[in-house]
């Protein structure tokens, strides 16, 4: 498993490139966010760790830069600031994970193999709704043949709810399907309200009072359960 590390702390680095070598993993260590741009455009790694703060171009922007690629490659963030607008901030970008520093590596490397398990192609199966094309191995969407630029997050709740098309799914579903430890109710409704204005004009995906949210095809009249 290849990892690409984009880390500006020469200890925290070398540290962290020796344990997850110990661990049987390849990893690539750039030290500025210029560089690790650069080898993330690249491709073929099991999951980008990527810090915040960095020289060049920082996370945020390198974060961004490969969702706007439509590169759906796992990114877990490090950071030392513990805020939860900079968490928000960080998923609606596109961030997978997220972990505060200083962490224990046991649990740095729990949450890598969670990412690699959760990105793992399925048997290619397709789901169907409306006009949506859902492709599951290449976790692509496409619109009447047009490609929609989804987040990684905003992909996996739009295959979920599809994949129980016409019955209501709570948060804490969607939550235990994700399975991390950091993401909250709230963060749920933050992906959710951005992939709905993605799939406008269509209406899709419905609130269910205090139960959560179903996606329904508009031209089947089927009541939610």
């Amino acid at each position: 498993m290849r990892l690409l590390l984009i880390e500006d702390e020469i200890l925290l680095g070398r540290v962290v490139v020796q344990g997850l070598e110990l661990a049987r993993y390849e990893v690539t260590w750039c030290q500025s966010g210029t560089a690790g741009y650069e080898r993330a455009c690249e491709g073929g790694w099991a999951v980008i760790l990527l810090d915040l703060m960095l020289p060049g171009r920082d996370g945020w922007s390198v974060c961004r830069g490969l969702r706007d690629r439509r590169d759906a490659t796992p990114i877990l963030m490090l950071t030392a600031r513990d805020d939860i607008d900079d968490r928000v901030r960080g998923l609606e970008l596109g961030a997978d994970d997220y972990l505060v520093k200083p962490f224990a590596f046991p649990e740095l490397r729990a949450r890598i193999a969670a990412l690699i398990r959760r990105g793992r192609g399925q048997r290619r199966r397709c789901i169907h709704v409306g006009e949506l094309e859902i492709d599951t191995e290449v976790r692509e969407v496409t619109r009447a043949g047009e490609l929609l630029p989804l987040t990684p997050r905003e992909y996996d709740l739009l295959e979920v709810l599809a994949s129980r098309e016409g019955h209501v799914v709570s948060k804490e579903t969607i939550l235990n399907l994700w399975g991390d430890w950091e993401s909250t109710p709230n963060t749920v409704e933050v992906h959710l309200a951005a992939l709905r204005r993605k799939l406008e004009p269509e209406k899709l995906v419905h609130t269910v009072h205090r139960r959560g949210y179903l996606l329904r095809d508009p031209k089947r009249e089927t009541e939610p359960s």
